[in-house]
């Protein structure tokens, strides 16, 4: 536990900047194995509120998307072992962010495992990943329009505007990837 409130704390320093992390959670609720870890990493998730955010499915906020499955078990003897992927979900696309296979005692354990992972995934490509999308979600509108495309609140002090056409885009130079 002690490892998991460090992440966060990393995190929550990494992110001073961010409000929150808006998080949507997906995975096989007939598995037995994968409910109890979901269910785990929802509670530990929820325990931060400072940081993250859970939010429905439905919900079509950008944030991250978890997607977490185990493998059965036979015998509640055998150890947990599950997988997970991380994607940022923003505006149209979206984008991978980590993933890891974790196995442990209980389910718990593999909960902490994957919150740690999932926070080490966020500090290490989160700006990154934002940023990226943005410049893809800009250069899609000015590719498929004749007209001008609002920039992206975090492009907009780089371009030096907040509505921009293709030609102007292009006498900038673009934008660096």
């Amino acid at each position: 536990m002690r490892r998991i409130i460090s992440i966060v704390v990393l995190l929550f320093t990494a992110t001073a900047g961010w409000s929150q992390i808006t998080i949507s959670t997906v995975t096989d609720e007939t598995t037995p194995s994968s409910k109890v870890v979901m269910t785990a990493l929802r509670s530990k998730l929820s325990s931060h509120p400072a940081q993250f955010t859970l939010v429905s499915n439905k919900d079509a906020e950008q944030g991250l998307v978890i997607t977490a499955d185990c493998l059965p078990q036979k015998e509640k003897t055998e150890p947990v072992v599950c997988f997970y992927t991380a994607h940022y979900a923003g505006g149209s696309s979206k984008t991978f962010m980590g993933g890891g296979i974790y196995s442990g005692a209980t389910s718990d354990e593999v909960a902490d495992d994957f919150i740690a992972s999932i926070a080490q995934d966020v500090v290490e490509r989160w700006n990154g990943v934002i940023r990226d999308n943005a410049t893809e979600s800009l250069e899609s509108c000015l590719f498929l329009t004749q007209s001008s495309c609002k920039v992206p609140n975090m492009l907009t002090a780089e371009l030096t505007a907040n509505v921009i056409n293709l030609s102007q885009y292009l006498q900038k130079g673009g934008l660096k990837k």
